[in-house]
């Protein structure tokens, strides 16, 4: 599925330049048509960068990082700074 959406993705970014080349033969090069050119570049490359969807299914449990509830040991803290609360130190 994600396969899927990639590919869609990836064709509906050739239909948005080819209609962004069309407007920019029309309104030449502004400063507008600059940075939507700009923009495709952005979205071609993120779209190159996204890995295909086996790899991604794969990995994807690596993604989330689990916080545990617990507190954390006191002496971890020493030595820190209390952000916010005028450099308090812990003792």
């Amino acid at each position: 599925m994600t396969g899927d959406a990639l590919a869609l993705a990836r064709r509906k970014a050739t239909e948005l330049r080819r209609a962004v080349q069309s407007l920019h033969r029309i309104h030449g090069d502004t400063h507008s048509m600059r940075r939507l050119l700009s923009d495709l570049e952005w979205i071609d490359a993120g779209l190159r960068e996204l890995p295909p969807s086996a790899a991604r299914e794969g990995i994807e449990a690596l993604d989330r990082i689990v916080v545990p509830d617990t507190p954390y040991r006191p002496d971890m803290w020493h030595g820190a700074d209390d952000e916010g609360l005028g450099g308090r130190r812990h003792q």
